[in-house]
């Protein structure tokens, strides 16, 4: 049960739909929408790419986790998108399930790469270790192996939806019916 805020966190993997459904979901609901990675961005002022480049993936984390404590210092109603990677840390997930609902964006491994093969793919984890492009299929076998890594942390959510195949409004409509018995 959420406490005197209501917060929805999204998660998945890059191209699961939480930076589409998300700003919808929470316009159905009345809330503000807001991105980790792009709050991260504007408060470094670089990219996630830069930001590993410079920094690694250790601030990358420690970036991410005091976003987290703002947001959920913040008592305001909100739909949260998460990072992939966010809750592969221990001390995020604990933060994320004692502040809100937990919502896992499913979508198979195909299904999203099919969703970011048209977009820019410059997510360091989806790169090979030189930075260059992966092919396509080194891209699907990056997207499996870190998904089977993943998608443990990512099972623990209050509500599953898979968005594979599922429009837009389809899996909103989905998600605030299934919130509806989760007292927000």
């Amino acid at each position: 049960m959420i406490k005197s805020k209501s917060i929805v966190f999204l998660s998945g993997f890059m191209g699961s739909g939480k930076s589409t459904i998300g700003p919808r979901l929470a316009k159905k609901l009345g809330y503000e929408f807001v991105d980790v990675d792009i709050l991260i961005e504007e408060s470094e002022g670089i990219s996630i790419s830069e930001i590993f480049a410079r920094h690694g993936e250790k601030r990358f984390r420690l970036l991410e986790k005091e976003i987290l404590h703002k947001i959920l210092r913040n008592n305001r109603n909100v739909v949260v998108s998460l990072g992939g990677g966010t809750l592969t840390r221990r001390e995020n997930r604990e933060l994320v399930r004692n502040g809100g609902v937990l919502i896992y964006l499913k979508a198979e491994p195909k299904v999203i790469l099919e969703r970011i093969e048209g977009g820019s793919i410059d997510r360091p984890m989806l790169l090979a270790p030189d930075g260059s492009r992966l092919s396509r299929r080194e891209l699907l076998l990056r997207i499996e192996s870190l998904l089977r890594e993943r998608e443990r942390h990512y099972l623990e959510a209050a509500i599953i939806i898979d968005t594979s195949g599922k429009s837009i409004s389809g899996a909103v409509g989905e998600i605030t019916s299934k919130l509806k018995g989760k007292n927000l």
